[in-house]
Order: structure tokens, then C-alpha cells, then sequence
């Protein structure tokens, strides 16, 4: 039977989430909880400017959700309780919120068997983060709370473990050419945490951090320490890349990092990386389902032969990714395992 699905916070992400399970047989979007009114969270879920317009009927019917005639239970409580959760066995909290151990161990005494957290969180507070591709083989069933990770972990972490796996890594910087987000203003203003997101979004490249190291160091230890990294948000609705500045032990060429690649593409890696041979710019991903797509023009190595203990190369990369529609598809695949 397919598992029944609350999701927790009807943003970005969640509404991709839901679009993507209607498509899907083993996962149903039965609940959404969100603070926005009924009529508000239709019009959204049908019009969206990156996405389009949702081809199905979408109404709203005494206070739920009629999709296709599909009646989908709608709450708009601030915090979950027993009543929200009833019935559902999984819960998506995609709000941004409440996420502490003990609001999501809350969670699993209301009655969910499974609480899956669509952003990067410290260790400890989740059983397990989870990066398709990458340390999925590692889920067990025990593993009741999980983090998703986020969009530019699962760009990066797969191509980063490939490598390493042929060449290791000593060490490497990590940049995000991120779209802007819901975390940033629109117009200048104060941010609670940092002074550049408070900056107008659609005007500036603003410099800024990325939590997608703590998902990436959790899925991938034996890379701790040896990444850093950063982001810098940019004036597009959607579409990012990520540029990866890599020192690799021995010789390596642009050919050779490429065809490893484009092997796992095609092999372990297949529906999460792809491999790309055109000179793409970020609306060519829009709407991608990967998580990455290596743009193989644009690989590079420069041969040391100077360094005391061995040959090395320096490697630069760069991959693109839809940042909402990927992500939101691996999240889907997380739920259906």
C-alpha cells in the first residue's frame, strides 16, 4: 500500500513534492499543514511561476484540497499535534521550523512512523542524513528521523565521492551560484541573521554561507574537514550551479575526469547525475529532475609535478542543478524506498 504522506509546510518544496507524488503509486500526499488559508494554498499549488500551471482540477471543498477529485486534508496549525498527524505515516516537515530532537521525536508519538526533514541538520538531532547516491545504501529502518540534506549537498556529494573513489581528494572549495530564495529580501531590509540576505535579492549577487557542508560532511565522512565552501545568491528564480576547486593525488586530464564521470552517469549514478556535452546556462536545467549535471566543457586540470610527496592535480568542475525540482525529486525517491 502506498505510504501516506503530511506535508508539514506547503512552500517551494513542498509543493514540487506534491506535484512529483501524483505521479507516483507508492506515496500519497494525504495532509498538508500549513498557516495560509485555504483558498491561498489552491491558487498556489495551481500557478507557479517556475514551475507552471498544475494540469489537474484543483479546487478547494469545505475547508480541504480537491485535486482531481482527490480530497487532500488541509490544517494550519503553528505546531503539529496529535490531530494533524493522525493517519499519516510519514511526515514531511518542510517549514524551516520546529526542528529540535524533541519537536520531531513529538512528532513520532503523535503516531508517524517516519519524520523526513527537507533541509540539513546537526548530528544528533536527525538518526540519519540521507543524499541519494550517495550514502542511501546505508538507510535502515530503525532510522526513524532523517535529514534530505539539501539541493546543493545532493549536487556536489555524488560528483565528490565518484572522484574520490579514482583519485582522492586532499582537499577542495566549494562554490554555489545559488538562486535566490524566500530567505532573502526583495527589496533592502533587515535579516535576522545575516545583513547581505537583508540586501534586494533580485538586484545583487550577494556573497553568503551554505548549509550544505553539515549535510555533506554527515553523508560523506571520509571527505570531513577536507571541503569548504560558500554561496553567492544571484538574481534568477531558479537554476544554480556549483563550482568544486579540487586537489587530486596523481595525474589526472580533463578527459579522464570526464569519462569517469560520464561512466557513472550512465551507470551507478543513472537519474542522478548527468553528464552534459553543450554549453548550457542555467534556464537549461530548469525543470531537471537530477541532482547534478556536469557541464563537461567546462572541466580543467593543471599537472603538479613539485609537491614532495607525489604528483597532484588541480581539477575544477562545475555542475548545474534545479535547485527546487532535483531536490524535490530525490526527496520523493526517499520517501517511496
Amino acid at each position: 500500500m502506498a505510504s501516506r504522506i503530511l506535508v508539514n509546510g506547503f512552500g517551494r518544496v513542498g509543493r514540487a513534492l506534491f506535484r512529483i507524488l501524483e505521479t507516483r503509486e507508492r506515496a500519497d500526499v494525504v495532509a498538508i499543514n500549513d498557516p495560509l488559508p485555504a483558498e491561498q494554498l489552491a491558487y498556489l499549488l495551481k500557478y507557479d511561476t517556475v514551475m507552471g500551471r498544475l494540469r489537474a482540477e484543483v479546487a478547494v471543498d469545505n475547508g480541504a484540497l480537491l485535486v482531481n477529485d482527490r480530497r487532500v486534508v488541509l490544517t494550519h496549525a503553528e505546531q503539529l499535534s496529535a490531530r494533524e498527524v493522525d493517519g499519516c505515516d510519514i511526515v514531511v516537515n518542510s517549514s524551516g521550523r520546529n526542528n529540535t530532537r524533541e519537536n520531531l521525536e513529538t512528532i513520532l508519538r503523535h503516531g508517524a512512523k517516519r519524520v523526513v526533514v527537507s533541509k540539513p541538520l546537526a548530528a544528533g538531532v536527525c538518526d540519519r542524513t540521507v543524499l541519494l547516491g550517495v550514502n542511501d545504501a546505508d538507510l535502515r529502518a530503525g532510522d526513524r528521523i532523517l535529514s534530505a540534506g539539501s539541493c546543493t549537498a545532493h549536487c556536489y556529494a555524488p560528483i565528490l565521492k565518484t572522484l574520490h573513489a579514482r583519485w582522492p581528494i586532499r582537499r577542495g572549495y566549494m562554490m554555489t551560484v545559488h538562486a535566490y530564495t524566500s530567505a532573502q529580501n526583495i527589496v533592502d531590509g533587515g535579516h535576522p541573521s545575516d545583513p547581505r540576505r537583508g540586501r534586494a535579492g533580485a538586484q545583487n549577487i550577494v556573497p553568503t554561507t551554505t548549509e550544505s557542508l553539515t549535510a555533506f560532511e554527515q553523508a560523506v565522512p571520509e571527505l570531513v574537514g577536507r571541503i569548504t565552501g560558500m554561496a553567492q545568491r544571484v538574481p534568477v528564480a531558479n537554476g544554480s550551479n556549483v563550482e568544486l576547486v579540487l586537489e587530486l593525488e596523481g595525474a589526472a586530464k580533463a578527459a579522464e575526469i570526464n569519462a569517469h564521470l560520464r561512466n557513472a552517469a550512465e551507470g551507478g549514478l543513472k537519474g542522478i547525475l548527468e553528464y552534459s556535452a553543450d554549453p548550457l546556462v542555467s534556464a537549461d536545467v530548469v525543470g531537471n529532475p537530477h541532482s547534478a549535471v556536469l557541464d563537461s566543457l567546462l572541466t580543467h586540470c593543471m599537472g603538479r609535478t613539485d609537491n614532495p610527496v607525489g604528483q597532484t592535480t588541480m581539477a575544477r568542475l562545475l555542475a548545474w542543478y534545479d535547485n527546487e525540482w532535483g531536490y524535490s525529486n530525490r526527496l520523493a525517491e526517499l520517501l517511496t524506498r
